[in-house]
């Protein structure tokens, strides 16, 4: 079984069989590690001090913007509002169209570019470095074009007011400050001195792709609606400079209104450079035929018009004349719309506005698809080409394309239908001019002509003036509510947050160590751990003891081990089986758990409770009582015995501690413990020995390495198994609880040994005894076992 899995069968054995105990688990798991745990806040105290000195800290800046509705009539204000009632508002919709577009790379590169941020001074420090902005005590200025191409990193070093080293490769150059430097492959700087600023540390100059900084700035800034149906946008974002970051957020408004408004003033000066180019054209024609005119006039000697019926036809002349006029401006309109929808057919080009055609519909039809087109170019600007959107929109533009050539087809026949009515009207009235002479008919068509091309000029100017006006007075789709301002108290890292964290994990730390430490224990530390791995009663509990005796019961002792050897003492009379003698066998696991520790003292205490109390050295392999009672050299012994050499009148021997405390020492060391133990024997020496004395304890080898001990088993009252703290494995006690149950054990009890004061475990007292114990067995040539010293 191993470490891990027998720890949660005796955790699984505590919470079945016993309530939850407080106060156990506050001496194990706490009192007993409390130097870990306060080694754990002094830690985690300390990392939470080291992190808040030396981190960066993040501050956070915010701004909102509230982005207008188009809709500004009551009637589309109050459409909106049921929009809004249904969940499908437009205003909602246009804001969500707006938050990619403020997060666009394009905005935010030449928000970048305005800023200078495509150079970052840093000053290195020690520890950590820190960016300069705004209070560099050194600025650069590139001065070619291969300085400004260059990406990369340029380091100086303070050397006085005037002058600076320069690191560049292996080498340092000495410069002047507000001189050129050349550098190689880099191109020409100016480093220019700040005497507001002391230049202390050095300093690094970094040089970046403008596209790489705005992707690092676009992807901190975060934008959200404040509220469900509002329309108001609050940008936030979080830099190591508060001022930096500040700046960022106003320049991105004002680029992105004046964006917004380039993008509405795109139409306007594509109007406005059809209608001047038309006026350039008709200024020559006017002037050509004003001058013909003036030269008929002339040439002829023409002042007025010969009478007043004649003055009567031309007016009415004039009138038709004035609409047809107006007709062919508005035909030389639809011309000038069609010749450049033709010639502009799928490629998203602006149309001019602001050109008022008599035909419904049609100027409705010419803005919905300017707006479409400036939609596809902001889309075109955040989302790229590849996005379905885009190509959505692409194929509603090319829709209202064909529609509008359609249009405009259609408008252009039915002007020509209404010109062709107006000329047949004008031509019945010069059928009654041919009673007017010659000259002055000839005249009345010159000046007709003229005031045509007027009167489409004084058209285009005043389109010319609309337009300018309106490109003067183009206001933004925003307005920036409150301007994001810089903070001086950091949002990262929280002080109080980070020091609760360290010591939380100060706590945590060693609770997790301690946790796998006693998870993962496959040894014996409590009394509690003994009742969870087997049913066997625990007799006693022995301390451990620093002071390296093997006796530590004596006549008038009044010390704690004494007193708990008494206790053992105690519970063994209570235990004992009938009347007469008592033997008790005691063995261990392996070797070093104290065995013949407590034979000895187990028997000093019997005997001087006026017991006549035997000591028999049944561990043949390797034997100590003789040695623990001072008596090596004692013979005969229990293996010359066992052979047949002596009697067993002559094996035991008095001992120089008590007058009560016989001791039997085990001889010389036998090829075959085993088969002595097993002799005839043997049992007739128990039962000599039983008709003389009160208690016979017989000290034998380890349970868990030989057999001896089962074979002594059945001359046993008890068997006592010594447990030694932090020493006998778990699995020991499995193994023991599974021979006790199987029958193979008499009257088994555990003696817990070498228990420590302090250890978490309700001793307020312990002594105890260490000592090595080891066997070595082999086979040679011949038969039996050899002992290995």
């Amino acid at each position: 079984m191993n470490k891990a899995q027998s720890g949660i069968d005796e955790l699984g054995l505590l919470l079945e069989d016993k309530p939850f105990d407080l106060r156990a688990f506050f001496n194990k798991y706490i009192l007993r590690y409390w130097w870990l745990y306060a080694l754990g806040l002094l830690l985690g105290g300390a990392g939470a001090w080291l992190y808040l000195r030396y981190a960066i800290p993040q501050y956070q800046v915010k701004c909102t913007l509230l982005i207008k509705d188009p809709a500004t009539s009551g009637e589309v204000a109050s459409e909106q509002l049921l929009l809004q009632e249904l969940g499908m508002s437009g205003a909602n919709k246009n804001i969500q169209n707006e938050i990619p577009i403020l997060k666009s790379r394009t905005l935010m590169e030449e928000t970048v570019r305005r800023l200078g941020l495509d150079v970052t001074t840093t000053a290195i420090g020690r520890v950590r470095n820190s960016v300069q902005y705004h209070r560099s005590p050194v600025g650069v200025e590139r001065l070619d074009s291969l300085s400004k191409a260059y990406r990369g990193k340029v380091l100086i070093q303070p050397l006085d007011n005037q002058r600076f080293h320069l690191a560049n490769g292996d080498s340092s150059t000495v410069y002047a400050f507000g001189a050129p430097v050349n550098l190689k492959n880099k191109g020409s700087f100016i480093f220019h001195r700040n005497p507001d600023v002391k230049f202390l540390t050095p300093l690094q100059f970094s040089f970046r792709e403008l596209a790489d900084v705005a992707q690092g700035f676009a992807g901190k800034l975060n934008i959200k609606v404040v509220g469900e149906w509002s329309s108001v946008l609050e940008l936030s974002m979080r830099d190591e400079v508060a001022e930096r970051a500040s700046d960022i957020l106003n320049t991105l408004v004002d680029v992105y209104n004046e964006a917004a408004i380039e993008d509405k003033n795109r139409v306007g000066r594509n109007t406005l450079d059809f209608i001047n180019e038309r006026l350039v054209l008709l200024t020559d024609e006017l002037e050509t035929v004003e001058k013909g005119v003036e030269d008929y006039k002339r040439r002829n000697n023409i002042a007025t018009a010969s009478d007043e019926s004649a003055s009567r036809l031309l007016e009415e002349i004039s009138g038709v004349g004035q609409q047809l006029s107006e007709l062919e401006v508005q035909q030389s309109i639809s011309r000038y719309l069609s010749e450049f929808l033709s010639a502009n057919r799928g490629q998203y080009a602006l149309i001019p506005a602001n050109l008022t055609l008599d035909a419904g519909g049609l100027n409705e039809q010419i803005n919905a698809y300017n707006e479409k087109v400036l939609e596809r170019d902001r889309l075109l600007r955040t989302a790229g080409k590849e996005n379905p959107l885009l190509r959505t929109l692409e194929q509603e533009i090319l829709a209202i394309e064909s529609n509008l050539l359609a249009a405009v087809a259609d408008l252009q026949r039915s002007q020509a239908a209404s010109a062709s009515l107006m000329r047949e009207r004008l031509g019945g009235f010069r059928g009654q001019a041919s009673t007017i002479p010659r000259k002055e008919r000839e005249l009345l068509e010159i000046v007709r002509q003229a005031r045509i091309k007027e009167n489409l000029y004084l058209y285009l100017l005043e389109k010319r003036e609309e337009t300018a006006l309106s490109l003067a007075v183009a206001v933004p789709n925003s307005r920036l509510i409150d301007n994001a301002r810089p903070t001086s108290k950091p949002v990262e890292p929280q002080e109080n947050l980070i020091r609760l964290a360290g010591l939380l994990l100060g706590l945590m730390l060693p609770a997790g160590f301690v946790a796998i430490k006693e998870l993962l224990r496959d040894t014996v530390h409590s009394e509690e751990d003994i009742r969870s791995q087997t049913s066997i009663p625990l007799f006693g509990s022995i301390g451990f003891s620093k002071a390296g005796k093997q006796l530590v019961v004596t006549q008038g002792s009044r010390s704690a081990i004494a007193e708990m050897f008494r206790l053992l003492r105690t519970n063994l009379q209570f235990a004992r089986s009938g009347k007469g003698c008592q033997t008790v066998l005691i063995t261990s696991g392996i070797s070093g758990e104290g065995k013949s520790f407590i034979t000895l003292n187990l028997g000093m205490s019997l005997a001087l409770s006026n017991y006549r109390t035997l000591i028999v050295g049944l561990d043949l392999r390797k034997p100590k009582l003789h040695r623990y009672l001072d008596m090596q050299g004692v013979s005969p012994g229990i293996s010359q015995y066992l052979i047949g050499e002596t009697n067993a009148a002559d094996i035991v021997h008095a001992t120089p501690l008590h007058p009560n405390l016989s001791f039997i020492p085990s001889g010389p060391i036998p090829p075959n413990p085993a088969e002595l133990i097993q002799t005839e024997r043997m049992q007739e020496l128990m039962d000599i020995l039983q008709q003389e004395f009160d208690y016979i304890i017989l000290d034998s080898p380890p349970l868990g390495l030989v057999s001896d001990a089962l074979l002594l088993n059945r001359f046993a009252h008890r068997t006592l198994f010594v447990v030694r703290f932090n020493q006998t494995k778990k699995a020991f006690l499995q193994y023991l609880d599974t021979q006790f149950q199987e029958g193979r054990i008499q009257q088994p009890a555990i003696v817990f040994n070498g228990i420590k004061a302090g250890r978490g475990y309700g001793y307020g007292y312990g002594y105890g005894y260490g000592y090595g114990y080891g066997y070595g067995y082999g086979y040679g040539h011949g038969q039996g076992y050899y002992d290995e010293q």
